[in-house]
């Protein structure tokens, strides 16, 4: 029975398991989502009159993550960053800099993302959907992004 017990312990140390992190053997679905919880990946370009579905043939998803006032990811083509402030539901991101490389196809979508992020007003999740209000601009749309989910 000791032999089982060290046996469990080492596989647990050894697995490597995309979802969960060690032996933490939580569901994804009851951990609590926030903002800073995860990495998000764009959906949607919310604008009038009719929102625009990022598509799934982009090479490399859409993403963006939220951590210490900080927002890093990738806009389908170059990488970023920048600084945001958060209180309630008001959201705020300024200071976007990113590479300056164009890509066929990617860049548009890239473009459109930036143009929004930069005018973020107000955040709400709900359930593992973040939907960021970027006033005149419409709004942006993501899904939790299971692969790249933070700690």
């Amino acid at each position: 029975m000791k032999n089982l017990y060290f046996l469990n312990a080492a596989v647990c140390l050894l697995m490597t398991v995309e979802i969960h992190e060690g032996c933490n053997t939580t569901p994804p679905a009851s951990r609590a989502v926030t903002l800073e919880t995860a990495v998000w990946q764009l959906t949607e370009i919310l604008a009038d009159p009719v929102p625009r579905t990022v598509p799934d043939s982009l090479p490399v998803p859409i993403t963006i993550k939220f951590s210490d006032g900080k927002i890093e990811g990738f806009g389908g083509c170059n990488g970023f960053g920048g600084n945001y402030t958060y209180m309630g539901d008001r959201l705020s991101v300024g200071n976007i800099v990113h590479t300056e490389m164009y890509c066929e196809g990617r860049s548009e979508w890239e473009n459109r993302f930036f143009e929004r992020l930069e005018h973020s007003r107000a955040y709400r999740i709900s359930g593992e959907t973040l939907e960021i209000d970027c006033g005149d601009m419409g709004g942006l749309k993501f899904r939790l992004n299971w692969k790249k989910r933070k700690g």
